[in-house]
């Protein structure tokens, strides 16, 4: 009897919270939520705002973890911006901390940052003052953005090899959308 040989190899993607959070919201945008807004159902305008919100939540999670590696790779450096990272609001560590951790400051006028800061605040909008609306469009929109701020974050504060998603994106791609600062917003009723 002839003996048959064979092997094979087997692998996943470990996920973290940024990456099951993309996941996510990639699902929403891309395959729950419908192409134009006219197809829209009840339940879509309640799940872009979940997206929008999802994909801030990429933004922050970057933007503290990177800060979080910088503060422990430079232990001491600046025991006052450890002890606060954790209570600080994210628009003030976005605007001001690159530059305190002697890195240069985050271009705000120009992408992805630009998006990241129009959708930090549509965010606060939307879960804290007046549940604000969102299209499908800025669902879309807030996702590719908030993937291209968090890539290009990884990057300017730990180097070109600081975003560690690629993986992720190669088996669940991003779709191109406009940038988030380009997006109109719905008017809110009266």
């Amino acid at each position: 009897m002839r003996r048959v040989q064979a092997s094979f190899g087997i692998g996943w993607l470990n996920l973290d919270a940024w990456s099951e959070t993309y996941v996510g919201a990639q699902w929403l945008a891309d395959d729950e939520l419908p192409e134009r807004q006219w197809e829209a159902l009840p339940r879509h305008g309640p799940l872009a705002q979940l997206t929008l919100i999802a994909a801030h939540q990429l933004v922050e999670l970057t933007l503290f973890h990177s800060i979080g590696n910088l503060l422990k790779v430079t232990s001491g450096a600046s025991p006052d911006l450890a002890k606060s990272l954790a209570r600080a609001p994210f628009e003030k560590v976005l605007t001001r901390w690159p530059q305190k951790l002697s890195r240069e400051p985050f271009d705000l006028s120009r992408e992805p940052y630009l998006s990241a800061l129009r959708l930090s605040r549509r965010r606060n909008d939307t879960v804290h003052h007046n549940s604000a609306l969102a299209t499908l469009g800025m669902a879309r929109s807030a996702v590719f953005s908030a993937v291209e701020a968090s890539r290009a974050i990884a990057c300017h504060l730990l180097g070109p090899d600081g975003f560690k998603y690629e993986r992720v994106l190669l088996k669940y791609p991003l779709k191109p959308q406009p940038w988030f600062s380009t997006v109109e917003f719905p008017r809110e009723p009266q």
